[in-house]
């Protein structure tokens, strides 16, 4: 059984200057045909996995699934505080508080100087450690030469025949085999003895967690910049609409299901909690579908579920409509309707560029007007609330007031918001 942590957040608060973190969710004892068994870690290897961490100068933590427990948000805090080591969240899950002073999800400079990088419960370690050139068909990686990889949890035993779903397996110096639920709170405890027994380790632990606030600071900073330079912008930008969503629900207990406004939402918002957000959309059709039944899970709790829907997707399973509306299930979904499969659109484009052939046919069969499918009104018929098509990004506020009170209500609401291709 996993324990509250209480004491160890303490450092996240106090940076953050807010309220405490609320206390993790303690699992119930393994007595039950219904709970999972829990794969431990070898203890010796784990010993072995401390003293690595510890001896690195520059470790990074990179989870993937270890937010899959209601626990891992916080173990995750626990350990990167522990070791004052960056953590870069890869948004399978959501692993980590972007607010954290720790966090560089989404900045490569993490990776510039690690010798040592530390695969949590993850299974994609390339894509996030590497700057893929699809044109050319190369991996360059972020980390020097000589960087080492710490593997603890169970891609080890996934590998299918079926399916590539892990890219390159690496080459680690250790692995450990073992549900993060469990190892991670016990390497936090093995990290910390260590430190409590070392000045010298202490203060390296003090001074790399300022240098990491410092570059979390800035990126932070340069992302907010990046946004205020298309607030007025038609057709509506990403970073705008995801500001004027995040003006209306910061101050409700919300829940946003896959799509971040295309990474928006995890650099603007706060996300202060491990049901905050449920992971990276999964492709092509299933972003409805998903966020259904994300709001489903939330029914009933007073929780603001929001969908980022793209249109493209909703073309696929504009009936998924009807279901929430039937069976009363209410949520916010803010249409980012770029009225393009733009996904395929830019891959396009990046084609014809290589190839030589006309770009300005990327678009055909990739299109979506001409005419253009007013959702608004497809909603309503299914017997949703429902505003737009807005194209003045002035006019986002009063539609998001309108459209909340009646998900309160327990009204599914809807508002189509046009939008700039992402590309």
């Amino acid at each position: 059984m996993t324990e509250p942590q209480g004491p160890i957040y303490m450092c996240y608060d106090a940076a953050m200057q807010e309220a405490p973190l609320e206390a993790p969710i303690v699992l119930p004892a393994p007595d039950s045909a219904k709970t999972p068994s829990r794969f431990a870690p070898d203890p010796k290897a784990l010993a072995e996995a401390a003293d690595r961490l510890v001896k690195a100068e520059w470790p990074v933590l990179l989870p993937q699934f270890v937010g899959r427990d209601p626990n891992g948000f916080y173990d995750m805090v626990a350990l990167a505080e522990s070791l004052g080591a960056p953590v870069v969240d890869t948004h399978w899950r959501l692993n980590f508080p972007t607010n954290h002073p720790l966090d560089l999800r989404m900045n490569n400079e993490a990776f510039k100087q690690a010798d040592l990088i530390a695969l949590l419960d993850c299974r994609d370690w390339e894509r996030p450690t590497h700057i893929n050139d699809r044109i050319n068909r190369t991996l360059k990686p972020l980390y020097p030469a000589g960087c080492q990889w710490l593997d603890i949890g169970f891609a080890d035993v996934e590998i299918s025949k079926w399916a590539t779903d892990y890219q390159k397996f690496p080459e680690c110096a250790q692995r450990v085999l073992a549900d993060t639920a469990l190892a991670l709170p016990a390497l936090t405890k093995l990290i910390a003895q260590r430190a409590a027994d070392d000045a010298k380790l202490r203060r390296r632990i003090a001074e790399r967690a300022r240098v990491v606030s410092a570059m979390h600071d800035a990126q932070v900073a340069q992302w907010r910049e990046e946004a205020s330079q298309s607030l007025d912008e038609t057709p509506i930008a990403l970073p705008r609409l995801a500001l004027e969503v995040w003006a209306k629900i910061k101050h409700e207990d919300w829940v946003l299901t896959t799509n971040p406004f295309e990474d928006w939402a995890p650099k603007l918002w706060d996300f202060d909690r491990p049901y905050r957000w449920a992971g990276r959309a999964l492709g092509t059709g299933t972003q409805i579908g998903i966020a259904t039944g994300v709001a489903l899970a939330h029914r009933g709790t007073g929780r603001l579920v929001v969908d980022c829907q793209t249109d493209g997707d909703l073309m696929f399973d504009v009936g998924a409509l009807w279901f929430a509306a039937k069976h009363k299930v209410p949520f916010l979904c803010v249409m980012h309707n770029n009225r393009a499969y733009y996904n395929d659109w830019e891959h396009q484009i990046t084609v014809a560029r290589q190839r030589g052939t006309p770009v300005e046919r990327a678009y055909i069969g990739m299109d979506i007007f001409d005419p253009a499918p007013d959702f608004a009104s497809i909603a309503r018929g299914f017997g949703w609330y429902a505003e737009g098509p807005i194209e003045d990004p002035r006019d986002i506020a009063g539609a998001l007031d309108r459209a909340i009170a009646a998900v309160k209500s327990g009204v599914p609401a809807l508002v189509d918001t046009i939008t700039q291709h992402e590309g």
